[in-house]
């Protein structure tokens, strides 16, 4: 059932349109004879369209559209205006005053009916696609909560301190982390999957499933990447989905004190110790090529010193005037005499206001600081 209210001083006027509309099956007509009364009925039960005069005593026609449009429950109401008014001036008024239409009085039948019938159609589909996009929110949120249980919920190893910070530029997102422990070593990876969204999302999730599945073969860092590449190239088919994932990979053995080091077409990542040494990419993303092996690199990793991951959301915030936080602001910030938290709040306390807050990719960052054996 279709219910309009009429908004006219004339009875007249109401008794005709009633007459008019209810010829047709499924209308119901409820009647006001002024703006207040309107008001009222719209308040206690809100119609499916207000056909509304401007000129009437006490709260005229305008004055009642923005007492209605005051509500937001009542934005999709559509509101039409029956006017004799010829002055311009007055419909720009009632357009701006939240208005969806304009008939001229005397009003011919079929113009009015077919005009009813368009204002009807578009808002049962705003409201249609105000329910799907409530939806899709409720979904991105799911989305989001289940993707923040895949990240590590506490990165506790003996000897390191490790801190680490994740935000989606959405709900959801494609940078991820993660670390565990075989035997003397500890393993970390930050990774980065091209582009946002749902599907970076959903090949964010993939990929923490093949690590979690090749962690079980205690394979090297570089046999691991290996492997994973030659699954996401079959997935991906060979780069024609246009998605690759970036990846650094990290492998500390606690008992040599060094450092295994690899990075599949990473954002720089940074050793800190007496100076910044940034470790640069040992080869390309993975998806790409078939089969590659990715060099190793190996190093010292004493106590004091720190490795810093992160995802180029970070190097790549960019100031209201287009211009890149970049590597140079970056580096000039990192030091191994900051503890892993202190470091990335650092970090955070100089990008956020450079940004103005504006994040327009995913982010991660990750810091490892090496300490003494308890």
């Amino acid at each position: 059932m279709t219910r309009v209210l009429i908004a006219d001083d004339n009875r007249l006027v109401r008794d005709m349109l009633k007459r008019h509309l209810t010829t047709e099956p499924g209308i119901e007509v409820v009647e006001a004879e002024d703006g207040a009364r309107a008001v009222e009925l719209v308040r206690a039960s809100p119609p499916d369209v207000i056909l509304m005069d401007l000129v009437m005593p006490g709260m005229d026609g305008l004055e009642a559209i923005r007492r209605i449009r005051e509500d937001p429950r009542n934005a999709g109401i559509p509101i039409i205006f029956l006017s004799s008014e010829t002055d311009r001036a007055k419909w720009v008024e009632a357009f701006e005053a939240g208005a969806n239409d304009f008939v001229q009085k005397p009003y011919e039948r079929r113009e009015l009916q077919a005009r009813m019938g368009t204002h009807l159609k578009l808002a049962a589909l705003t409201r249609e696609l105000r329910m799907k996009n409530a939806l899709l929110e409720r979904e991105q949120y799911l989305a989001g909560h289940v993707q923040s249980q895949l990240l590590p919920r506490k990165l506790d190893f003996a000897g390191l301190e490790i801190s680490s910070v994740y935000q989606a530029q959405e709900q959801i997102g494609g940078d991820f982390y993660d670390a565990w422990e075989d035997g003397d070593i500890v393993n970390i990876v930050m990774a980065d999957i091209s582009g946002h969204g749902a599907s970076a999302a959903l090949l964010m999730a993939v990929c923490k499933g093949l690590l979690y599945s090749l962690s079980k073969a205690r394979l090297s860092p570089a046999g691991m990447v290996a492997e994973m590449n030659r699954m996401l190239y079959a997935m991906l088919d060979g780069g024609d989905l246009d998605m690759f994932v970036t990846l650094a990979f990290a492998a500390v053995d606690r008992a040599a004190d060094t450092l295994r080091f690899l990075s599949a077409g990473h954002s720089p990542a940074y050793l800190l110790g007496e100076s910044v040494i940034p470790l640069g990419p040992t080869g390309p993303g993975l998806g790409f090529h078939r089969e590659f092996t990715w060099e190793t690199l190996t190093m010292p990793f004493l106590p004091g010193q720190t490795i810093f991951l992160l995802t180029d959301g970070v190097v790549e915030l960019r100031a209201p005037d287009g211009e890149f936080f970049g590597e140079k602001r970056l580096t000039a910030l990192l030091s191994k005499d900051l503890p892993p938290r202190e470091l990335i709040g650092t970090v955070i306390d100089k990008a956020l206001p450079f940004c103005k807050g504006r994040i327009t990719d995913d982010l991660a960052m990750l810091a490892v600081r090496r300490v003494g054996q308890p």
